[in-house]
């Protein structure tokens, strides 16, 4: 594979921009029928989205590491996938390997990190090593300091929450008054009672009791909805919350990072950590390795970039950093993924395989306490007992998903066949499904980066030993 630059100089600035939530066909620019057939306002668009498609290079086919925000955000952060990086749950381990952040530490580049979700995307999980500057809930300071810095080389990263959950909004702090007036909405229009008793307590943001209300009340009407089973209600959440977010707070954003890059000489790599579907078989992204929800859209953008180019071979999320150290300064590692030429991507990419896991560590408000344990102490504890629950591996115009019982047991398995735009369930073909086999198997063969020590024979051994890939 040609590892030539795009131009003689390598891109002084790197600037990250994460959607999280973002499904790939949500973007009006590829033609995808999905979000018009929710949309309530006319005809979904996508605008500035769109422009920056139309102007540079985008990747209609990237599988992501994992349906959650840290996993997902972790294989982004190091090119390695999660067995390596050692963040392959929600919330239970630190970064085992250096970020892109610390990278670039290295050649004295100047690092920015702005994130809607400092709980998972903070200092807990590793995320803030390597990092100048801190930012929480602020693009535009973000943003200011970017400018501060712009005779320098630097790598920023900027996180917007508004696609998640609470579709549009994430904080009553950019909607004061929209977010309580939706909220109220659903309630009387679904009949829906307030709770005292929550079954779902996580947040990945800091708030006050006013806003933590809004969102616990949110989340029972979507799980009264779920268990309705209005899954196009609930889609229809999703593509008008997207359409609010980009309209209220991302589209004024990435007009002045256009200008920026446009008189610099920057590269803007958009991204999405995971996608969103509602369905019988999809809960949102909670745990599910659904086509929707992995596979997830990436742009490229700046000067020398081609420009309207859709690639469709398929590529990783642990590809990006591999790929955005060969065209800075940023040294290279030792990485799971391979860089992309971005002179003729199309062409260039060879067959490669993706792999995406789910590992259950217990019930939400298990999860909940070691989370609040965990930020009350200000530091890691022991990490919880974890299972691998489902895995999926892409390779070529296949996929396998694979779901397990407690036990290590197979409870599911479905075989996909790619027809250019979806995943469909396919008649099985023994040497192909042989063949995605024994992928999976090599790659849950992968020992993680800290090993623990283990002092005594209980069920831990036992959920220890399924995470290595044991079926015991």
């Amino acid at each position: 594979m040609s590892r030539k630059k795009i131009n003689s100089q390598q891109y002084q600035h790197v600037i990250l921009v994460s959607l999280d939530s973002l499904r790939s066909d949500c973007i009006t620019a590829v033609n995808s029928d999905f979000p018009n057939r929710f949309y309530t306002g006319g005809k979904f668009k996508t605008v500035m989205l769109d422009y920056l498609v139309r102007r540079g290079t985008y990747f209609s086919n990237c599988i992501s590491a994992a349906p959650y925000t840290s996993a997902s955000h972790a294989a982004y952060f190091t090119g390695c996938w999660p067995r390596h990086n050692g963040v392959y749950e929600f919330f239970n381990r630190r970064i085992g390997r250096p970020t892109i952040f610390e990278l670039a530490r290295k050649k004295n580049i100047y690092t920015i990190f702005q994130t809607d979700f400092p709980v998972i995307l903070g200092d807990s999980l590793g995320f803030t090593r390597g990092v100048d500057k801190y930012f929480i809930e602020s693009e535009a300071a973000a943003f200011l300091e970017l400018l501060k810095k712009q005779n320098h080389n630097t790598v920023s990263f900027f996180h917007f929450g508004g696609i998640h959950y609470p579709y549009g909004f994430h904080k009553l702090k950019f909607a004061k008054v929209d977010f309580p007036k939706k909220v109220c909405e659903l309630e009387r229009k679904f009949c829906i009672k307030q709770v005292s008793n929550h079954a779902d307590t996580l947040d990945e943001s800091y708030r006050n009791s006013r806003d933590k209300d809004f969102l616990l009340r949110y989340k029972t009407i979507i799980d009264t909805l779920w268990n309705r089973q209005k899954y196009d209600e609930l889609n229809r959440l999703y593509v008008n919350g997207i359409d609010y977010f980009l309209k209220h707070r991302f589209d004024q954003f990435i007009k002045k990072a256009i200008d920026f890059i446009d008189s610099t000489n920057s590269l803007l790599i958009i991204f999405a950590d995971h996608g969103e579907n509602w369905a019988s078989d999809s809960r949102g992204h909670s745990n599910a390795i659904n086509d929707a929800v992995l596979r997830v859209p990436v742009i490229l953008y700046g000067k020398g970039m081609a420009k309207n180019i859709v690639v469709s071979n398929l590529i990783r999320t642990i590809d990006i950093l591999p790929t955005i150290c060969q065209y800075s300064k940023i040294p290279s590692a030792n990485f799971d993924g391979i860089p992309i030429n971005l002179i003729d991507p199309k062409d260039s990419i060879d067959s490669r395989e993706a792999f995406a896991q789910v590992w259950r560590v217990g019930d939400r408000m298990k999860v909940y306490r070691h989370q609040q344990r965990i930020l009350k102490g200000k530091k890691m504890i022991r990490p919880l007992a974890t299972r691998l629950e489902k895995e999926a591996v892409y390779y070529d115009r296949f996929a396998l998903n694979r779901e397990y019982a407690s036990d290590g047991g197979l409870l599911k398995e479905i075989f996909y066949t790619n027809t250019g735009k979806e995943l469909i369930p396919a008649k099985q073909k023994s040497h192909i499904i042989t063949n995605l086999r024994s992928r999976l198997k090599k790659y849950n063969r992968i020992k993680y980066y800290k090993d623990q020590k283990i002092n005594k024979i209980n069920k831990s051994i036992v959920d220890d030993l399924h995470t290595l890939g044991y079926r015991v």
